[in-house]
């Protein structure tokens, strides 16, 4: 099992930062696998609770958002959403189907779809994949240090019944050690001024531990463990990618504020 989960987080690493430098269609094709696979396991896992949401179309959707978010034209996510929102009221209108699997269908389009395609719009803002790279440490920096805290001195429980092993003192210990690791990071690779990468940190620290609560609460709402088991040794690519779903569009949006205001400055 050790084995396995190490191979797979090489592997993982490699795509991811291969993705990166190399950037253009390869990284617009990943993310649109990644997205596609995600919403996959949720469709399975609402199957579940007897609940059938329209992956053909949300797969047709996904693929029309990513490659929209590829030219990061102003409102260009605005519109995919219109685009997304309309296109599943007309399947609901024609179907005649349960509003509930629609509601489904709507939460996992946003929850996956809209906002991991937020990766492509990092890597083609400002810096490019050091921004990309960037919501990466933030997510791996603040889980390792979650852990690590919550191991050694947690005590205070943050949501028993959802996930029982995470505290209080790890959440903080988490986003204090993203706080470091972004603060070097931006000395030596990026110029933000201090308060505004404090900013970061604690805000998309904060937003990821939120997604992977989220994708928690989901997992034992359905009654598995797992989101699934393409991951040898880590389960389903929501499992690996819960936080980023929430680290992603909070990154971009603070940075096109940051780029906005500025120029007042």
């Amino acid at each position: 099992m050790f084995q396995e989960r190490v191979l797979s987080s090489v592997v993982i690493v490699a795509l991811i930062f291969a993705g990166m430098f190399v950037g253009g269609w390869l990284w617009v094709g990943l993310v649109m696998l990644l997205i596609l696979g995600a919403q996959k396991e949720y469709a399975d896992m609402l199957l579940l609770k007897g609940y059938v949401v329209p992956l053909p179309l949300l797969s047709i959707l996904a693929v029309v958002m990513v490659g929209m978010q590829n030219y990061n034209i102003g409102i260009i996510s605005e519109l995919a959403l219109v685009i997304s929102f309309v296109a599943l009221i007309v399947w609901l209108i024609s179907t005649q189907d349960d509003f509930a699997n629609y509601a489904y269908g709507l939460v996992g389009y946003m929850m996956l779809a809209w906002a991991l395609s937020f990766l492509v719009c990092l890597e083609n803002i400002y810096e490019g994949w050091l921004i990309t790279l960037l919501a990466f440490l933030i997510v791996w920096t603040t889980d390792a240090g979650a852990y690590c805290i919550g191991m050694l001195i947690g005590k205070h429980k943050m949501a028993p019944v959802i996930s029982p092993k995470k505290s209080w003192e790890g959440a903080i210990g988490g986003t204090l050690c993203c706080l470091v690791v972004v603060s070097f990071y931006n000395h030596f690779l990026l110029s933000y001024p201090w308060w505004f990468v404090a900013l970061v940190a604690l805000f998309c620290s904060v937003a990821g531990q939120v997604g992977d609560l989220l994708e928690s609460w989901l997992k034992r709402w359905v009654g598995v463990k797992d989101s699934g088991n393409l991951i040898p040794g880590h389960g389903g690519l929501m499992d690996r990618f819960d936080s980023m779903v929430m680290v992603a569009p909070t990154l971009y949006y603070l940075l096109v504020l940051y780029h906005s205001i500025s120029i007042y400055f």
